[in-house]
């Protein structure tokens, strides 16, 4: 997951698929209205950097991730941000944040139901009284249609990049090998990521940031398949 192959061309699928700058708005937004002039953020699975990228324009960032080549990307946006490399269920900074959020789905990464509770508790724990929490769920379960074709392709600084694979159903989780063909003035290489994310409930992300001391609601807001779960931490 996340090795250097799909690091080095990362940026050029993933910012055509996602609007970074219009996701970072959106937390940006929420922190503003939900919490009381926060001025920090930690950013948990910030993979290679892009959110973080606008957010340090409104807040003094740090950001965490399991995958050391996504976070050497980072680094060479963020030399100002300071970066982690961590396990988002073990994760202990020492500090708290007025802001705690998880984008594009990092928490599905997850084994189970038992990680999903010990990552939950690690980002509560990190979030100051009064501070706001956003996590981006994958599909939840309930919505989750049992896997279907996903292809795209991408032109960017010279390179083409072609990526292909099915999604299917497993015990739970979703799965798929996604096959990248990579077009370069050298030559053309192929490699194969696989993703595995875990299909959690609704119900079961609420369980778990409740029992770890933030209770969290759903808002149709992000992408529109996945949504986001926000909360307030008490003072």
């Amino acid at each position: 997951m996340y090795d250097q192959q799909l690091a080095e061309v990362y940026d050029r699928v993933y910012c055509a698929l996602s609007d970074y700058a219009e996701n970072a708005e959106l937390i940006r937004d929420l922190a503003n209205r939900h919490g009381d002039r926060p001025t920090t953020l930690l950013d948990v699975g910030c993979g290679t950097g892009e959110h973080l990228r606008h957010l340090r324009k409104s807040f003094t960032c740090t950001g965490i991730d399991l995958s050391a080549p996504m976070l050497e990307v980072a680094r060479t946006k963020l030399d100002d941000v300071p970066l982690h490399e961590a396990d988002m269920r073990t994760f202990d900074l020492g500090r708290r944040f007025d802001v705690v959020c998880s984008m594009y789905s990092s928490i599905a990464y997850l084994g189970g139901l038992d990680d999903l509770r010990a990552a939950a508790a690690r980002l509560v724990a990190h979030l100051a009284p009064g501070g706001v929490l956003m996590v981006e769920p994958w599909i939840l379960r309930e919505r989750w249609d049992g896997g279907r074709l996903a292809s795209a392709r991408f032109e960017h600084s010279g390179m083409v990049i072609s990526r292909m694979g099915r999604w299917h159903t497993r015990e739970g989780r979703s799965l798929v090998d996604m096959h990248y063909l990579v077009s370069e003035p050298h030559g053309v290489r192929h490699f194969v990521d696989h993703q595995d994310l875990a299909l959690f409930s609704q119900a079961e992300y609420e369980e778990a940031f409740a029992a770890a001391g933030c209770p969290v609601r759903m808002l149709e807001a992000g992408r529109a398949d996945r949504g986001l779960f926000l909360g307030t931490m008490a003072r």
